[in-house]
C-alpha cells in the first residue's frame, strides 16, 4: 500500500499575477537597475527604475527595446503591463512630429481621459 506524505505544492501569487514584489531589501546596481528577491517565490528579481520588477534570468523587455535602433510609441495598460500597441516612428522625424503622433494615439486610444490606466510612451531608438 503506498501512503502520500502530507505536504501540499502551492503555486505562488507571483505564478498567477506574474506580477513579482521585492523583499523589503534591495541593492542598486549599474545604472538604474535595481535587484531584489521576489518575497513570493524567492528568486533573483530586477527592475529598471524600481517600477515592474522581472526575473533576473528571464528576457527583460524594458531592457530590450531602451536598446533597440527603431524608436516606436508604446501604449500600455498600467495595471497589467500588458502591451496593446506599438507605433514605428520615422528614423528622421523631429520632436514636433512626434509629439502629434503621440497626441494623436493617445487620443484615439482614450489614454486622455482621467482613470483610462494607458500610458502611452515613447521607446527604443537612439538616446538623443
Amino acid at each position: 500500500m503506498l501512503i502520500k506524505p502530507a505536504t501540499s505544492h502551492t503555486l505562488t501569487q507571483c505564478w498567477y499575477t506574474r506580477t513579482h514584489v521585492p523583499v523589503s531589501r534591495k541593492e542598486r546596481g549599474e545604472g538604474d537597475i535595481q535587484t531584489s528577491t521576489c518575497r513570493y517565490c524567492e528568486r533573483p528579481i530586477r527592475s529598471h527604475g524600481g517600477k515592474s520588477w522581472v526575473l533576473a534570468d528571464a528576457v527583460d523587455l524594458d531592457e530590450l527595446a531602451a536598446q533597440s535602433r527603431i524608436r516606436y510609441i508604446c501604449v500600455t495598460n498600467v495595471a497589467d503591463g500588458m502591451v496593446l500597441a506599438r507605433y514605428v516612428i520615422e528614423q528622421d522625424a523631429d520632436d514636433g512630429t512626434i509629439q502629434a503622433r503621440i497626441d494623436t494615439i493617445k487620443e484615439a486610444h482614450g489614454a486622455n481621459q482621467p482613470g483610462s490606466g494607458l500610458s502611452v510612451e515613447l521607446k527604443g531608438g537612439p538616446k538623443r
